[in-house]
């Protein structure tokens, strides 16, 4: 009889331990959660400064209007015209199989080999450089 209750005590503890870890776990996923959402909170309002900033600073605010405005219509249309595309038969799976085709001469080409990994991460280097 003794023996069939230790045997019960040390399931029990085993489970009580495995559910302490699962809390442990639990809370820290909910403090990852929230750091990160502070770190959110913290990049949003650095991003909207920045942005007031640049705002006040321009003289051309009826360009920067109209350009969004511009860039929100195209966004429109392109939308639609890629609704219309995806709605013919066909068509989607032939884009779909000329994406991966294209990806994996991509991969082949640039990502495989450690001299040509070397060369893209150069040649974006440079175009990241000439940008900023």
């Amino acid at each position: 009889m003794n023996a069939v209750c230790a045997t019960r005590a040390r399931v029990a503890s085993a489970r009580g331990a495995t559910l302490g870890r699962a809390r442990v776990a639990r809370v820290a996923r909910v403090a990852v959660a929230r750091a990160s959402g502070d770190d959110l909170k913290e990049k949003l309002s650095e991003v909207t400064a920045t942005i007031s900033e640049k705002w006040e600073e321009s003289d051309e605010k009826p360009a920067i209007v109209t350009l969004g405005l511009y860039g929100i219509i195209g966004l429109v249309a392109a939308n639609g015209t890629l609704r219309a595309v995806d709605s013919l038969p066909l068509v989607p799976d032939v884009l779909e199989l000329v994406g991966i085709l294209f990806s994996g001469f991509f991969v082949y080409q640039n990502l495989l080999y450690k001299p040509d990994r070397a060369a893209l991460k150069e040649t974006v280097t440079k175009t990241i450089n000439k940008i900023l």
